[in-house]
């Protein structure tokens, strides 16, 4: 495939990612006007995030292994299709249960197109080394629509309101479906079975364990609505593990995380988006109920954070490539954690150069790191399998931007935002980094020269 034609399909499905990243942040800058408007709470602003999470996390897996059995290319379009479409469901979006509704939809829809990017993205670029950097120009367009979104929302918020932030996705939607149907090729790949009832399992865990933070918030943890989520989400977790021990064909490759690189990838994957997305709520929320910005402020308060992510994401793809995943991830993890350790600090009387500064370290710590896990996890991928292996990935990180907004967003309690309890929902997050350094220390660090290595010895037998 000439090189050429591998940089369009890039830009294509970079496309998809950059919708995805688009919505999460045009959302939170749109935080009070959805207060006011829907007459939502902070709980009801937690699963106006977290519905799409939810979503888009215990759907991955499935939209990872439909794409190993009908096609990347097939299931990759029809999640953009669905995302733009849920998209103007929001726009039009009456309440706040219908609005919820709706961004579950954005949620599947982002999780189908999502979980076979990267299954696409291995199999256009087989060159170790240039999947790399690949992955880097992945995450850095990601970073581009991060860094877009505040700005964007807030001035389409103050000029036309908040269902704008959502209508924007459309044009962008639209112009991807077409450029993806056009341009992208077919990928083979292996016959998979699909497991509906372990899909469902994953998806009912997910949601109870979200709900269980969420209503803890507002109802406290010995309310009959918390005893009742906690209960499910136990049987809904001994039943999935359950089945898929016994299932000869189970939905998570047998063998796969014996792969200490692959299992390593995937947990630091998770910590990172629980400490960036539940900062991000944090943030979103702390410029506009602490320091008072409008939703245009807040979206320029948060640009500089996203601006350097996006800078960072596209010259660590480039590091990786050299180094290996390792050197980036240690890097960017304990960029975060000192980044996370000055916002701990933060008070109302903070100037924004003060709040600018570890905003800006979690930045570059984030996007220095999730390239480099990216492309560490994804060099395990069995033959056939990138769809469910990217699905793995990527379902672990959302499932950490789920519990990131869901657990440090009931820390907050259910009025609007204190100083006290911000600074108890960062301060939880540090001892989640120093883990995921360990994870990287014992199972990444050691394969500096894991480009070089032989694509049998990384793959389980």
């Amino acid at each position: 495939m000439e090189k050429v034609n591998r940089t369009t399909i890039l830009t294509i499905i970079s496309m998809g990612f950059f919708m995805v990243c688009l919505d999460t942040t045009l959302v939170n800058v749109a935080l009070s006007d959805l207060k006011l408007s829907l007459n939502a709470n902070l709980s009801g602003l937690q699963w106006i995030v977290a519905s799409y999470t939810i979503a888009f996390a215990s759907i991955l897996l499935s939209a990872g292994s439909l794409g190993d059995l009908i096609g990347p290319k097939k299931i990759f379009c029809s999640g953009l299709i669905l995302f733009t479409c849920a998209s103007l469901f929001c726009g039009i979006a009456h309440s706040l249960s219908f609005l919820i509704f709706s961004r579950t939809l954005q949620g599947i829809g982002a999780a189908l197109s999502v979980a076979n990017s990267l299954s696409l993205l291995q199999g256009v670029f087989n060159d170790p080394a240039e999947r790399a950097k690949a992955f880097g120009v992945w995450g850095g367009l990601g970073g581009v629509a991060t860094a877009i979104g505040p700005v964007a929302g807030g001035i389409l918020i103050e000029k036309f309101g908040w269902p704008s932030a959502f209508l924007l996705n459309i044009p962008f939607g639209i112009l991807a479906i077409f450029m993806s149907i056009k341009h992208i090729p077919e990928i083979n790949v292996l016959s998979h079975k699909i497991k509906p009832l372990s899909q469902l399992l994953i998806a009912s865990a997910l949601g109870a364990l979200a709900f269980t933070f969420i209503a803890a918030g507002s109802n406290g943890w010995f309310s009959a609505r918390v005893s009742v989520a906690v209960i499910i989400f136990i049987l809904a977790t001994l039943s999935f593990l359950l089945i898929e021990r016994l299932s000869d064909y189970p939905m998570l490759p047998h063998g796969l995380f014996r792969i200490r690189k692959f299992t390593a990838a995937t947990m630091v994957g998770l910590i990172i988006n629980f400490g960036f997305y539940g900062q991000l709520f944090i943030m979103s929320i702390y410029f506009q109920q602490i320091k008072h910005y409008s939703s245009m402020t807040s979206g320029l308060a948060l640009l500089p954070q996203a601006i350097v992510m996006a800078l960072t994401a596209f010259y660590c793809g480039k590091v990786t490539a050299k180094t290996g995943p390792g050197v980036p991830m240690a890097v960017g993890l304990t960029t975060t954690l000192l980044g996370i350790v000055g916002l701990v600090f933060t008070s109302a009387t903070s100037t924004y150069f003060a709040v600018l500064v570890p905003m800006l370290l979690v930045g570059f710590g984030m996007s220095a790191t999730a390239p480099a896990t990216v492309a560490a996890g994804m060099s395990s991928a069995p033959p056939g399998q990138g769809g469910i292996t990217s699905g793995i990935i990527n379902a672990a990180r959302q499932s950490g931007s789920v519990m990131g907004v869901a657990i440090l967003g009931s820390l907050l309690g259910n009025k609007d935002l204190s100083l006290h309890s911000m600074h108890i929902a960062l301060t939880v997050t540090l001892p989640f980094y120093a883990i995921a350094l360990g994870f990287t220390v014992y199972g990444i660090m050691p394969g500096y020269q894991w480009f070089k290595q032989s694509a049998t010895d990384e793959r389980p037998n």
